[in-house]
């Protein structure tokens, strides 16, 4: 059987609300609520870390007020937070997320795309949409609510943006479309090529020429991903070139992006916002190449996977996959903003691996062993990129 601590995506639709609970409730308390460090004084009570604050004998709110500490009455909570929440719990948090939302996000994508059709069943750009679209309605409420401070944005803003909207549309779209054609572990290596295509289009579009060593660990990726492909079982020409699509549009992303940082207004928004913008774009993007590609036979299509799915059945996968989706995506823009590129770096290269071998076991994947190699060959190397260029730097200009 399926060992216990692989997860499992619910079977019925109790159980999946208790998983979107589950995901949802520490997400909204890592988004909108500011962490605290353990150890600091909280509110003017006297606190010496956690194990203080919980070793403490419990006070009577008589007792208090009896001293003239009818405040400290109400600032307790406060404390026991304090010692609860703090920046340490919180990274834990937003990794935990980040890993859970990627997990479960590629296990109902693959599902949704599997009762659909898979990539030729003529409706993998409508799933793509309605994920997209998913994040677009989980975010915007939290702005109109006050839950989330909204950004303050001008068309003038959302022009500047756009490039990166449609290049975030470009490799999701793409992902998804080459996780349509071929097993998940397939895809999840196909992009492990993703730093050949950011090494060549930095400098194209910027001129940055990296240190020799940089482009030396594209060596081990262009080759580990090669030797994997050799005798892939679920190996497809459109998975290939679906995921090289959505490689090239990630590093456009990437670099369009990084110069957009550098703008005062666009720091002033902060992660979680940037990310919620940009997947607003993304959307705006996705509709028209949803309609030009799949609009004009989408009922047949639609009847077809209904035909042989039930509705109910694609509708929730492709609901959950998207809130998973835009999870893990904006957990990680809020990871990478608090830990280093270097543990970031880490830390991703570590959950395509878990990916791939979660994905194996729920789908029953097999992988010959020049995929095993090729893959992990193909997975070290985008870590030794990540380090190199952190510490090289831009060596050649």
């Amino acid at each position: 059987g399926t060992p216990s601590w692989v997860p499992r995506p619910p079977n019925t639709m109790t159980s999946r609300s208790v998983l979107l609970l589950a995901l949802a409730a520490p997400c909204a308390l890592a988004l909108h609520t500011p962490a605290m460090r353990v150890g600091a004084p909280a509110h003017g009570l006297q606190q010496q870390g956690p194990a203080a604050s919980l070793a403490r004998p419990a006070v009577s709110a008589d007792a208090l007020r009896l001293k003239g500490g009818a405040k400290a009455v109400a600032e307790a909570p406060k404390a026991w937070y304090a010692a609860f929440w703090n920046e340490t719990v919180e990274i834990t948090v937003l990794f935990g997320l980040w890993y859970w939302g990627n997990i479960y996000y590629n296990i109902y994508n693959k599902k949704a795309l599997n009762l659909v059709g898979g990539a030729k069943g003529g409706l993998v750009w409508s799933v793509a949409f309605v994920q997209l679209a998913v994040g677009a309605l989980w975010v915007v409420p939290l702005w109109l609510l006050g839950i989330r401070k909204s950004p303050n944005m001008t068309m003038d803003k959302w022009k500047a943006m756009a490039p990166v909207g449609l290049w975030a549309a470009g490799a999701h779209g793409g992902s998804v479309v080459a996780l349509g054609a071929g097993a998940v572990s397939f895809g999840q290596i196909l992009k492990a090529c993703e730093p050949a295509f950011s090494a060549v289009t930095e400098v194209v579009l910027t001129g940055n020429v990296q240190a020799w060593q940089v482009y030396a660990t594209l060596i081990p990726i262009i080759g580990g991903v090669a030797f994997a492909s050799l005798k892939e079982l679920s190996f497809s020409w459109l998975a290939v070139i679906s995921a090289m699509i959505a490689n090239q549009s990630a590093a456009l992303k990437g670099v369009q992006g990084k110069a957009l940082m550098k703008e005062p207004w666009v720091k002033a928004m902060g992660a979680a916002n940037q990310y919620g913008c940009a997947n607003i774009l993304s959307v705006l993007w996705t509709l028209p190449i949803m309609l030009l590609s799949e609009g004009p036979k989408w009922q047949e299509s639609w009847s077809k996977a209904t035909a042989k799915s039930s509705e109910k059945d694609i509708l929730t996968n492709t609901f959950l996959s998207g809130f998973a989706f835009y999870l893990y995506n904006e957990v990680s823009f809020m990871a990478l903003s608090k830990v280093s590129p270097i543990t970031h770096s880490v830390a991703n290269t570590l959950k395509r691996v878990v990916i791939i071998v979660v994905s194996c076991v729920v789908f029953n994947t097999k992988m010959t062993t020049e995929g095993i190699v090729g893959s992990a060959i193909a997975i070290l190397g985008t870590l030794l990129y990540s380090l190199a260029k952190q510490k090289y730097g831009a060596g050649g200009h």
